[in-house]
């Protein structure tokens, strides 16, 4: 898959579809005013995304992937970061992980 542009809101990253991408999912729109990508685990805080959206697919909970569409301009607020504006699009929103080569595992990272 390609990617437009990326994102880093913390340990949220986000990736601007190009605008040709067609995605199984995208009938199945749910109109939304306000979408939390992700809660911090330690201190409560949260990425929330505000503004005219579609979620397009999104799992059980917020460390999973979600697919949104921005149908106008939308803004990613969180405490401890600088707001990110989003223009009109298709995204894709991913939690960073990391490798911890001492116990062979792979995480998520947690805010």
């Amino acid at each position: 898959m390609e990617f437009e542009k990326i994102y880093r809101h913390g340990d949220v990253l986000i990736f601007r579809l190009p605008d040709d991408a067609q995605l199984k999912t995208a009938q199945k729109k749910e109109k939304v005013s306000s979408l939390t990508l992700a809660l911090g685990e330690v201190t409560g805080h949260s990425h929330v995304l505000k503004g005219n959206l579609a979620v397009l697919s999104k799992g059980e909970n917020t460390q999973q992937d979600i697919y949104f569409e921005v149908l106008d301009r939308a803004t990613l607020t969180h405490e401890e970061h600088n707001m990110i504006v989003l223009e009109k699009g298709i995204y894709l929103k991913v939690n960073q992980v990391e490798y911890d080569p001492f116990n062979d595992i792979i995480r998520y990272v947690r805010d």
